[in-house]
């Protein structure tokens, strides 16, 4: 691994919290695990040399026992505490980056599909997981074995340990090109593994649209070629694994082989004994074995590497701008000047400046693109503007806490978005404050949702499915409305929330949203009528730009495009209306 990514890797380590005290007794454990195991060689070597019968005590029987338990509760212990510590490391990690994740910009969310997010949670944190909790063992183990037996085995015969010691770096000439190769084929299929992810939740999640447009087949297409090249650098990955391996346990046996040939050379010539031979070969295979688990620790610190760039590269996003007030309730007017804003060299807002009056309704009307959608982002702070600014009487809002400038807006957005759980969840989604029952009824009843929901058997515990599919679009749009009057917000947000509904879930909606709106700021994004015609004041926006402001009547008169759209869409209600307000 390169310093700098290696690096990576303890800084996010350390940004885990890892539990050093639980580690650095499984490191404890380890290197007694690995002393004990040392000491059975030697004790074979001195038993061999020196036999008889006599010499096999009690208490050298003892001895032996004693040694082999202490390998083998100390083995068990190290590796159930890195298995916890692994686990809880892995653990704080997710939490850490859900809760960047959720701090993320709106932008961000725009750029990134969220399948490869879900992959960084899922795939890329239990590949570490493994490192730390499977194989870190075996390498603090291995580490100290290797260096235990050369030592030992220097002592025993230099000359023989020697030949080894000029071995190994040359079985490593040989695997280190193989292991950066795979470490490329790792990475490429961590990539593709996030990008079927992606693949998979986006189409899963609007299944509907495919089996509406019968797409079925094309989809089924799409799906196999991602999954066949994903495949296809599994081949590649199983086909460096299957030079890696093999290749490093041909080294290895020509290896002890060549060893135990010189050995046994020596041993014939009276050049050591024949205990020191057991022993010595004893200590190569405790050498052998840790040479193997290093090979697969090389292997997985390769993907950990591919990991940790991916979840540091993450953890490196900016979150969203925090201020540091709270929103004074009740407030006054939000004011917008000269509010720009544009993204990719496109400008969507040109100096737009009005103001939304404390208690009054505001309307805004122009053609799809003009950028109505976009303003409600920028009052929500999901972007920043590119100049200008939003302001609550003197102070711009990016100068309030995000929590608390959201707190105070209630959002009913024209598909108003439920969460799967039950209906009373949905209605409790946000809310920081003890609700009652009898609050919770008030408001459904307010929203003219009481009585579709106590239609129910289950009532307000009835599970509507994952986005409310088990309910319409009205009863979505009322739930929405419910929950913001349990909200109870200074600013409220209309976005055409009534204009994907029929006639009849139109007009109990309205009610529900005259009885939601009233006393209230009230910002909507309108092309029917009945919200238009009854606004404080309305806003038109053309190419980003307001061209009009003032009453549905001087519009009418005054604004060409407000007077082309009320005849395009009121066409033979317009004199009626003229009327109404004459």
């Amino acid at each position: 691994m390169e310093q700098a990514t290696f690096k990576s890797f303890l800084h996010l380590l350390k940004k885990s919290n890892p539990p050093v005290g639980l580690l650095s007794a499984a490191v404890a454990v380890s290197v007694i695990q690995a002393l004990a195991a040392l000491m059975i060689p030697w004790f074979l070597k001195s038993l061999i040399d020196n036999f008889s019968v006599d010499r096999l005590t009690p208490g050298l029987i003892s001895l032996f026992i004693v040694v082999f338990l202490v390998q083998l509760v100390s083995n068990a212990f190290s590796i159930y505490w890195l298995q916890i510590a692994g686990q809880r490391i892995v653990a704080n990690l997710r939490t850490l980056l859900w809760k960047h994740l959720l701090g993320l910009p709106v932008p961000f969310y725009d750029e990134t599909k969220s399948g490869e997010l879900v992959s960084r949670l899922n795939n890329d944190a239990t590949t570490l997981q493994q490192l730390l909790s499977e194989q870190l063992v075996r390498l603090l183990t291995s580490v100290v074995s290797i260096i235990g037996a050369i030592t030992i085995l220097f002592f025993l015969d230099w000359q023989m340990t020697l030949v080894m010691v000029i071995a190994v770096p040359l079985t490593l000439l040989i695997i280190i090109p193989l292991v950066r190769k795979l470490h490329e084929i790792s990475r490429a299929t961590q990539k593709e593994l996030a990008g079927l992810s992606g693949f998979f939740a986006e189409m899963l999640s609007e299944v509907r649209l495919i089996k509406s447009q019968a797409t079925e087949s094309y989809e089924m297409d799409r799906g196999n070629e991602k999954i066949e090249n994903l495949f296809g650098f599994g081949v590649k990955e199983g086909r460096i694994q299957a030079i890696l391996l093999p290749l490093f346990n041909v080294t290895l046996t020509s290896m002890l082989i060549i060893i135990i040939g010189f050995g046994a050379y020596r041993v014939s010539t009276n050049q050591i004994s024949a205990g020191e031979l057991v022993a010595f070969s004893l200590y190569l295979f405790q050498i052998m074995t840790p040479l193997v688990t290093m090979t697969e620790f090389i292997s997985k610190l390769q993907k950990a590497r591919g990991a940790t760039e991916r979840i540091s590269e993450l953890l490196e996003e900016q979150p969203e701008q925090q201020g540091t007030r709270d929103v004074t309730r009740p407030f006054g007017a939000v004011q917008f000047n000269q509010l720009s804003f544009g993204y990719d060299e496109t400008t969507l807002l040109h100096d737009v400046s009005f103001s939304l009056p404390h208690g009054q309704t505001t309307a805004i009307v122009g053609p799809s693109g003009s950028g109505k959608s976009t303003l409600f982002a920028l009052l929500e702070r999901f972007y920043q503007p590119t100049s200008g600014d939003i302001s609550l009487g003197p102070d711009g809002i990016e100068t309030f806490r995000l929590e608390s400038w959201r707190r105070a807006i209630g959002y009913v957005a024209q598909d108003s978005p439920v969460l799967s759980g039950t209906i009373r969840d949905n209605l409790l989604y946000g809310l920081v404050r003890d609700v009652t029952e009898q609050e919770i009824r008030d408001a459904a009843e307010m929203a003219n949702a009481d009585a579709f929901i106590e239609s129910f058997p289950h009532g307000y515990m009835t599970e509507i499915g994952e986005r409310g599919v088990k309910l319409s679009g009205g009863q979505r749009q009322r739930i929405a409305i419910a929950r913001a009057l349990l909200r109870d917000p200074e600013l409220l947000l209309l976005d055409e929330a009534t204009s994907s509904l029929d006639s009849e879930s139109e007009r109990v909606v309205q009610e529900a949203l005259e009885r939601l709106m009233h006393g209230r700021t009230t910002f909507v994004i309108a092309h029917r009528l009945a919200t238009v015609r009854h606004a404080d004041q309305i806003i038109v926006l053309e190419d980003g730009r307001v061209s009009g402001i003032g009453t549905h009547d001087t519009l009418v008169e005054t604004n060409v495009l407000y007077n082309k759209l009320v005849t395009q869409q009121f066409i033979g209600q317009t004199d009626a209306i003229r009327g109404n307000h004459g």
